[in-house]
This record gives C-alpha cells, sequence and structure tokens, in this order.
C-alpha cells in the first residue's frame, strides 16, 4: 500500500511534462501524452493555475509554468551550496559501489576533500588525508587538465609538484597524454600514484561549462579491478552529470 496521494502524484507529472515542453500546452495534449483523464487534467491546471503554478494563455487555452515557480526557486537556492546538493548523491555513490566516495575542490594547488562518504573500512582510504597534490590524486590531474601549457610547465617545475611513490607524475611531457586523454574520456586516474596499493578514479562537475569539482571513487586496486572498472566509470559520470544538471542555476557565490 502507498502512501502517495495520487492527486499530487499526478499534478507532479504534469508540471514535469510543462518544464519540458518548449512551448504551451493543450488539456488535450497533456491528457493523451501522459495517458491521464481530460476531466481530471483540467482540474489539476484550473487549480496550479490559481496558485500562480501555471499560467494560461487566454487567446491560445494553453498552459505553461507561472512565475511564481522563481520565487520558490530563488528561496530554494538560496539555501542551497553545491555540497548540500551533492551530499545525497555522493552517498549514493558510496552505496552502489561499495568504497569510498569524495568531493574534491581546487584550493590554493592542492585537491582538497571537502565531503567524503565511506562503505569502505580499508585501512587505506582511512588514513588519507583530506589534502593532496594535484599531480598524483585523480581529482588533482582533472583540475590540471584545465590549465594553459604555461601554467602546467609552471606547475610541473614548483615544489607544489610531489613524488609519493615511483608511479607519481612529475613531468609536465608526461601528462601531456594524461591530459588529452582526461579530456576525451571525462575520467582522471590514480594508478597507486598517491599511496601504494589505492587506486581512484575522478569525473569532473561542472557549473556553466567550467570544472569547479570532482566526484572520486576510491580503493584497494584489486577490490577495485575486481569489481569493474567499466562499472565504477559509469556510475562515477552518471553522478557527476547529476550534480552538474543540479547546480546549474546557482550563482557563483553560492557554490561553496
Amino acid at each position: 500500500m502507498t502512501n502517495i496521494n495520487t492527486m499530487i502524484d499526478r499534478a507532479g507529472q504534469i508540471l514535469d511534462y510543462l518544464y519540458n515542453s518548449k512551448e504551451p500546452l493543450g488539456v488535450s495534449k497533456v491528457s493523451s501524452d501522459l495517458n491521464l483523464p481530460k476531466a481530471t487534467v483540467f482540474r489539476i491546471l484550473i487549480t496550479l493555475e490559481k496558485w500562480g503554478i501555471v499560467e494560461k494563455e487566454y487567446n491560445t487555452d494553453k498552459y505553461k509554468l507561472g512565475m511564481v515557480l522563481i520565487k520558490y526557486g530563488a528561496k530554494v537556492s538560496s539555501n542551497l551550496s553545491l555540497v548540500q546538493i551533492a551530499k545525497p548523491i555522493v552517498d549514493n555513490l558510496a552505496i552502489k559501489i561499495g568504497e569510498s566516495t569524495n568531493l574534491n575542490i581546487e584550493h590554493n594547488g592542492y585537491s582538497l576533500n571537502i565531503y567524503k562518504s565511506s562503505n569502505d573500512n580499508s585501512i587505506l582510504t582511512s588514513r588519507l588525508i583530506p589534502i593532496s597534490p594535484l599531480n598524483c590524486s585523480s581529482s588533482g590531474k582533472i583540475f590540471l587538465s584545465t590549465k594553459s601549457k604555461e601554467e602546467l610547465i609552471k606547475y610541473f617545475n614548483s615544489n607544489d609538484c610531489s613524488k609519493r611513490t615511483m608511479n607519481s607524475i612529475v613531468d609536465y611531457e608526461v601528462f601531456e597524454g594524461v591530459q588529452k586523454a582526461i579530456l576525451n574520456t571525462g575520467l582522471a586516474y590514480d594508478n597507486e600514484e598517491y599511496e601504494y596499493g589505492l587506486s581512484c578514479i575522478s569525473a569532473p562537475i561542472y557549473h556553466r561549462g567550467k570544472i569547479v569539482a570532482a566526484i572520486s571513487v576510491s580503493g584497494p586496486k584489486t577490490r577495485l579491478e575486481l569489481k569493474g572498472f567499466e562499472m565504477i566509470e559509469n556510475t562515477l559520470k552518471f553522478s557527476c552529470e547529476t550534480v552538474t544538471s543540479l547546480i546549474d542555476y546557482l550563482e557563483p557565490g553560492r557554490l561553496l
């Protein structure tokens, strides 16, 4: 037995349909496409119109979303940030994959972990500090991939570029090929470059076309291989795309 109210559920369907339409829609069109009784659609739209949630074009008798939603949207956006929006998605990713998942941003030349969710008791991930060099973390490589040749050369010649294991990339010429792969696939990897035995995969989060954060999945290399990198990559990219779509309306000052 469900606790969902049928009429409210149908109103939600109608609002979502209007949102995705490029033009106002009439009662008959909504009724037909959603397979809902015409009388029901009419009553719902009339009620939503009363509250300004939808508006009717009186010359066509077609409906579109109402201006009051701008007020509601402004209220919601004023109370949200990147972390608040991403947190349940990062948590769900950890549950699906069964590994540690992290939300990272670039801060003062490092990758900073601003939220972590874990279904993993591995000592490898539990001892990780919340900040890591850009060159030997998968999320850091996401941020490096957006930089110009001049910026990258300067970085790889600086003290910020760290060699933590024999796999750590410390030369710009080597990173050039990695950068092309990241820009092509939308994925970056830490192949035991920060800690021996530990592997990590990251994908970017965009805000209005610019990378602002990354989500990463971390775990023992052998265990990630056993679970399958393709499954992890696809699930991770879907999570990042979801966050990207949800933060699009946030002003830059509300991201953090």
